[in-house]
This record gives C-alpha cells, structure tokens and sequence, in this order.
C-alpha cells in the first residue's frame, strides 16, 4: 500500500517582530492559535531573515537562495529570464498538489505557474470587496487616507484574514479551476501568507479597541542609540502618546492574524487533516513594534526587531510538542527541511540546511550564525552578538545580547569588544563570500539577470571563488 506524504501547510504574515507572541512572554499580545501551535510543536527564538524586506526575503524562503545569489535587492522585480526553482515547482514535480494563496509579494509569474490554486490577495481582495460593497473602505486603497492607528472600515468577517481563511478552505478541498486541480488523494502544499501585522495598522474591532494605547508596555530607548535610530524617531515625529497608539494598534492586527490563523486550523482540523500535515508559521521580516521608540521598519532596518523572524513547527508523532529552541536558524532552511519532513531528497540547488536536527529531543546545532543582506548592510549574528558591517558610509555596529537585549549601545568602538569585533567582521565576510553563488549575473542594475539553464545549477559544484565575485 503507498503511504502519502505528509501534507504542508505553510502559513506566513508580513512584519511580524518575533517578539510579538504571547507563548514568548510578550505582556500584552494575545496570540491564543499561534500558542496552541506552539504547543503542539516547538518554538524557534533565533530565527533569521535573509533580507529585512518582502519581496527578496521570500524569495530566499521559497527558493532557499540567498540574496547575493537570487539577486533580488528591492520589492517585486520582473519574473526571471530563466526559472528559479522554488519549493512549488520541486514539490509539484513530486507529486504534491500547490496553492499559493494571499499577499504573495514575490516577482510575478515566478511562483503563479508552478501553484494548481493561486489566491494573489492584492488582485482578488479588491474584487472580493467591491462584491460585498466595501470597496471603498479598502484600508490599502490610497484614496482612503494615511489611516494608521485607527480602525478599519471593515468588519472582521469582511477583513483580509477573514477572506483569506476562507480561501485557504477552498483549497482544501481541491475547488479550484477544473482543469487545474490535483488528485483528491494527493498530497498538498498551501503557502497561507497574511498581508498584515504590516502597516496601514488599521485592526477591525472588536481588536482595534483589543489593547488600550495607556496600558501596553514600551520597549525602552536610550540617547546613546545610533544616529540613524535617533534620526529616525525624529522623522517620525516621537512623542508616547502616538508612539503608543501604533504600537496598540499593531498588537491588534498581530491578534487579527492570529484569528484568521485560527480560522485554517480549526478547518485543517475539522477535516481530519492535521495529524497528517506539517503546519510552519514563520514570517518575512519583523517590526519595531516599539522597539528604539519606532514603528514601521524604516530606519535601522538591520536591528534584531527587523531582522529576527518568528518560526513555529508542528509535526504530529514526528515532533516533540511544546519545546523551545534557541539555536540559529535561517529562513533559507525551511525549504531543505520540508523535503527532509516529508521524505524527499533534498535538491542541489538549495543553500539552506535542513534543521531537522533541531527537532529531536537532543537538538544538534546545525549553524553558529545566521547572515542578512541588504545592498548597503550585512549583518552577522550569532547567539550572544550581532554585528552590522554598513557599508554606506556609516560606522560599523556590535551589539552585545547578553548584555544588552534591546540594542541600546553600539560597541563598535568599545576596546573592551576590540576582538570580537575582528572575529565577527571576519567570519561575516566569510559568510558573504560562502553566500554568493554565479548563477546571477547582476549587470548594473538589481533584477537584470541571467540564469542557468533552468536555475538548477549544482550549487554544491560550483566553480571555485576569485578576487571578482
């Protein structure tokens, strides 16, 4: 008898600082179906993202490539002249039926021909509302205003988490076009990615009134801040009482997602699926979530707040429920691990590493550092440290953890930190050089590329590096 493979529901959001959950002790957040996840799975606390933006951090996550390699620096970009395999298209070829569903944010046509059921929120959710009669109160309609901080419009059965719940249930049960469904039998893939905690922070009630702006707790600031943080809270406008309304205002959209999330596990479990389906929770960057007395992510946008993800894995029988893991693990790894979770072999032409062993009683680390990219900044960190090399002209920074958890002082210059600066500059520029793989050619400009021939290059026999790349 063939035994069918797993299947994979991974759910995604956008902007969400790992901080942010209640089963990580945030004092105000309430996050009652990310914590049921977490309970029946573990908990990762030093997840990093490849970039601190949407569209070259998925990429990363769905490719396993990191940025240097994809070439991808800035927010959406044509489709690559040659395709870059994505988890899609491998799992497709192994026989899994895919969806692609919600604020996708990824190059266009890349990962739409490879899904059986695609749902691109930015395109259908409109549709969906002028339908219902609620197009006008679109949040993330220009002509609506600069509404942050203040409710939405909509009601929350008419919320983008609501709708995209309900067409995650459609692709459960194999509804989409006729000719291009799966087998009923086979198993799936659903990439479930949530527009929000992301601004306009516009929460529906009842959680846009869910955490009253006077009670919640502000992370704390310093003058001895770099002066791209301070500049930036001056750009903003800083004063608590506005400071405190967008962060209340984020913590309820982080609720709102959690609700929506709700909404797929409880259908996932009223199907009888979820003992038989690998369900990830991760997102593509963080939020100051008041972190440096910011919102947003502009200014600073390599902070730990920005830079560090959440990452949450449940697997029935195969994973022990309710642990918490503390070691470095990047978003590239996801891709490696499902193959591994599901019995595939894992494709050459993947950088990340499967973290499988991370989910055994006694974890075996499998990185001692994880590396974002951004073009002016990359950024090495490790348990204790975190060193950003800026490369625009602005000092380098290093940031002890231990120490100092909300990055409130740069130790760039601290003689006391001489040699761990050196040591991070150096393994950081090893991990930049080990990142880069030729299969991109950047000609000039970020997305002018040129591919192997279909973006399969054997990344484990690539030609050895020189002085010009």
């Amino acid at each position: 008898m063939k035994i069918k493979r797993p299947n994979i529901l991974f759910l995604f959001s956008d902007q969400h600082n790992a901080r942010c959950l209640s089963c990580a002790k945030h004092p105000d957040v309430q996050t009652p179906n990310l914590d049921r996840l977490a309970a029946g799975g573990i908990r990762f606390t030093n997840t990093y993202t490849q970039n601190p933006i949407c569209t070259p951090s998925r990429i990363s996550v769905l490719a396993s490539l990191y940025p240097s390699t994809h070439g991808y620096y800035g927010l959406y970009g044509p489709e690559p002249v040659m395709p870059m395999t994505s988890m899609f298209r491998y799992f497709k070829e192994q026989g899994y039926r895919t969806g692609a569903l919600g604020k996708l944010h990824t190059p266009r046509y890349w990962i739409e021909r490879d899904c059986q059921f695609v749902y691109d929120e930015f395109i259908e959710f409109p549709k969906y509302l002028e339908g219902a009669g609620f197009y006008d109160s679109n949040d993330n309609r220009r002509f609506t205003g600069n509404r942050d901080g203040n409710p939405s419009a909509l009601p929350l059965e008419h919320s983008c988490e609501t709708v995209l719940a309900k067409q995650t249930l459609r692709f459960l049960r194999n509804q989409g076009e006729p000719e291009d469904r799966g087998a009923d039998d086979a198993p799936w893939m659903a990439w479930v990615t949530f527009a929000r905690p992301h601004q306009p922070y516009t929460p529906s009630e009842p959680y846009a009134s869910m955490y009253p702006p006077d009670a919640i707790h502000l992370p704390p600031t310093s003058a001895t801040e770099t002066e791209e943080i301070r500049q930036r809270r001056q750009e903003q406008k800083f004063h608590e009482a506005n400071l405190r309304k967008m962060v209340s205002t984020y913590l309820g959209l982080v609720s709102q997602v959690d609700y929506g999330i709700g909404l797929v596990l409880d259908a996932l479990e009223e199907r009888g699926e979820a003992d038989n389906t690998i369900i990830i929770y991760s997102a593509d960057h963080g939020d100051f979530a008041g972190e440096h007395g910011l919102f947003e992510k502009k200014g600073g946008i390599s902070t730990r707040a920005i830079t560090r993800i959440p990452l949450i894995i449940k697997f029935p029988e195969k994973i022990s429920a309710g642990g918490i893991c503390d070691e470095i693990v990047e978003a590239v790894d996801l891709f490696p691990t499902l193959c591994e979770l599901t019995g595939l072999e894992i494709p050459n032409h993947v950088q990340g590493r499967s973290f499988t062993p991370l989910l055994r009683d006694k974890p075996h680390p499998i990185r001692e550092n994880a590396l974002t990219e951004n073009p002016y900044r990359k950024v090495l960190a490790t348990k204790r440290w975190r060193y950003v090399a800026n490369i625009d002209g602005q000092e380098d920074e290093l940031y002890d953890l231990e120490r100092d958890p909300w990055e409130l002082q740069n130790r760039i210059h601290d003689p006391e930190y001489a040699d761990v600066a050196r040591r991070m500059l150096r393994t950081l520029l090893e991990r930049v050089a080990q990142a880069r793989r030729p299969i991109t050619t950047l000609n000039g400009f970020w997305h002018d590329h040129k591919y192997d021939r279909d973006g399969r290059i054997d990344l484990t026999r690539c030609g050895e590096r020189t002085l010009y790349w």
